[in-house]
């Protein structure tokens, strides 16, 4: 873009967006210090309601209600997927057994982690917000480039909720 170099290092990026470094860094795959205590099988158990299937593939539907809340947080907000988002993938189910079991998880490297996979050809850019401040901070003019507002909202709505395969029972729970 305009034929400016931008390198952005690991120490720059947690410079620019003030996250800290702290825990694991989960990269996708299981983290070797999890290994021990880790067993897909066991994991499946802890987010699946009662009566989901434990061989086949992972359904977001066949999820209890949290970790429907939490798998939607993840692949909308904190790690955006542009894929099938029924279906969990292995990194979802380590990422939520890591939520529940109380591991720490470096944020911002999984992010940098990310951003630096965006860099294949054809992968979508996520982040957008992210994108704007390292510009900003290599001096790229944006003044001549087109703006798209991002429109993404942080409330879960009732679709969200319904597409989890819940509904409001007669009580209005």
């Amino acid at each position: 873009m305009h034929q400016i170099l931008i390198v952005v290092y690991q120490s720059l990026f947690y410079s620019l967006t003030k996250l800290s470094s702290q825990g694991v860094p989960f990269e996708g795959t299981l983290v070797d210090d999890w290994k021990h205590v880790y067993s897909s099988h066991d994991a499946r158990k802890m987010v699946c309601n009662d009566h989901a299937d434990m061989t086949g593939r992972l359904l977001v539907g066949s999820f209890t209600f949290e970790c429907c809340i939490m798998h939607y947080i993840l692949c909308h907000i904190l790690l955006p997927w542009s894929t099938n988002l029924a279906q969990a993938s292995e990194e979802d189910l380590v990422l939520l057994w890591a939520l529940q079991t109380g591991r720490q998880i470096d944020w911002a490297h999984l992010v940098w982690y990310r951003m630096h996979k965006a860099l294949q050809a054809n992968a979508p850019l996520p982040y957008p917000h992210l994108v704007t401040l390292f510009l900003q901070h290599f001096n790229v003019p944006l003044e001549d480039e087109p703006f798209v507002k991002v429109k993404r909202s942080f409330a879960i709505g009732a679709g969200a909720v319904t597409s989890f395969g819940y509904q409001k029972d007669v009580d209005g729970q």
